[in-house]
């Protein structure tokens, strides 16, 4: 599902899904040593995940994405070098999260703001655990790139 561009909230969204690479993974995991992108050529798939409660109110109402202790969104983009520029690609990403004994498929939603596309998905949890990932990203009629992760999730209190 594509999101229309949301002049008031562009900004906002923008810094939030920046800052979701470099400051998120280390409020969730205090000594992460987690990967957020792998590279494929001249594609880089950055992903992570955060609890909702990092996004304020209004940019989450704004995407109908719902805050809550036990829910997380998965964000992924994909960024092309080329010859003096990085540019988003669009893609379609699969995915699917799992603890010790259930898999879950995730439903990514596409959101493009400005020069920015982002995926995300939301899943919850019953309790601080350890989630494996694993992520399908397919560009421009391309094999997928393959991507396997964990990350220690843990309830906001």
């Amino acid at each position: 599902m594509l999101f229309k561009k949301r002049p008031n909230y562009v900004a906002t969204i923008a810094l939030i899904f920046s800052a979701m690479f470099s400051v998120a993974s280390h409020a969730q995991e205090a000594h992460s040593a987690t990967a957020t992108s792998s590279s494929f050529g001249k594609d880089t798939v950055h992903y992570n995940v955060l609890n909702t409660t990092f996004l304020t109110p209004q940019v989450a109402k704004s995407y109908g994405i719902v805050r809550g202790d036990d829910k997380f969104l998965i964000n992924v983009s994909v960024r092309r070098q080329l010859d003096t520029s990085n540019i988003a690609v669009r893609a379609n990403v699969k995915g699917s999260s799992s603890d010790l004994i259930h898999r879950t498929p995730l439903e990514f939603k596409e959101i493009i703001e400005q020069d920015a596309i982002y995926y995300i998905a939301q899943f919850e949890l019953d309790n601080d655990e350890r989630q494996d990932f694993r992520l399908s990203v397919s560009v421009d009629n391309r094999p997928s790139y393959d991507i396997q992760f964990n990350k220690m999730l843990y309830l906001e209190e």
